[in-house]
């Protein structure tokens, strides 16, 4: 039996086991979604071939599509990066001796603010665009590279991904992959939006974190754990930090993409506070990062 989402004319069966526990789907509350019978998690069509969903990670995915301009956000990227590095000096003692892989690296701003903090910082990302960005602007170890296939040469101390892995095929396979890279006591950490949080369960199919294919997979902190207890990893850390993001950015998600509201969007934009960073706190994004016994 197939059952067709709305987002895509392919089907995802339902006879495809649950990525986390194992489970059988079934069409979940939220439209186009796919929701496991036994431990909740959701998911978004998984039948997308891996070129289609190489080619969304373009140029355009950076200005214009999920983010207005991409590089006119690297300040607020940066605070909140800051914010994340101060949680692995805490968590990692002698983090300055500590090598560093990124999985989804994108221009490498957060490789360039990790760098003073770590022995070594390098990583990956699936966008050709975004690797050549980061060598040239950011002057960043990083590569064009496919992780599920990509050889680290060794195994490493830390290993990051933000805001990646919702957007992962096969989220499991990563995670299995990142544990076995891993140094004894390494710490893998995620940042990732929680569906479990009260924002998401308010506004239900209205989130805005729901927007597949790009986002094609919806944790809770339960779901995650779960996931990373399964391949043998720790949770130590669980928070619901802020997010820094310039107005412009927020507005033009909202109004633009969301709301499909252009010519409000355009009427807010000479407005003086259009360009001030903001920190917004909704607890509806997850900091979690286990360490590897």
């Amino acid at each position: 039996m197939k059952v067709a989402t709305s987002t895509a004319n392919r089907p995802i069966d339902d006879t495809q086991n649950c990525l986390v526990c194992g489970g059988a789907y079934k069409p979940s509350h939220l439209p186009g979604l796919f929701k496991c019978s036994s431990c909740g998690f959701i998911s978004a069509n998984l039948q997308i071939p891996e070129a289609e969903l190489e080619a969304l990670y373009g140029t355009d995915y950076f200005h214009g599509q999920e983010y207005l301009d991409y590089a006119a956000e690297a300040e607020s990227l940066r605070v909140n990066f800051r914010r994340r590095i101060s949680t692995l000096n805490q968590l990692r003692p002698n983090l300055i001796e500590a090598e560093l892989f990124e999985i989804g690296c994108a221009y490498g701003y957060f490789l360039q603010e990790v760098a003073p903090s770590v022995r070594r910082a390098f990583g990956i990302d699936i966008s050709a665009d975004a690797v050549e960005r980061a060598i040239k602007d950011q002057n960043v170890a990083a590569e064009h590279a496919d992780y599920l296939s990509y050889d680290l040469g060794r195994k490493v101390d830390v290993i990051t991904m933000w805001d990646t892995i919702e957007h992962l095929k096969r989220p499991d396979l990563f995670v299995e992959k990142a544990a076995d890279d891993l140094k004894t006591g390494g710490l893998l950490a995620i940042t990732t939006g929680d569906i479990g949080s009260y924002v998401a369960r308010l506004r239900g199919k209205h989130w805005r974190m729901i927007h597949p294919p790009t986002h094609l997979h919806y944790f809770s902190v339960n779901t995650l754990s779960r996931l990373l207890k399964r391949h043998k990893l720790n949770v130590v850390y669980v928070a619901h930090p802020g997010n820094s993001r310039r107005l412009r950015s927020v507005l033009y998600f909202l109004l633009v993409l969301k709301g499909k509201q252009r010519r409000l969007y355009d009427a807010l934009r000479g407005s003086p506070v259009f360009n001030l960073d903001l920190t917004v706190n909704l607890f509806d994004i997850m900091y979690v990062v286990a360490r590897k016994p």
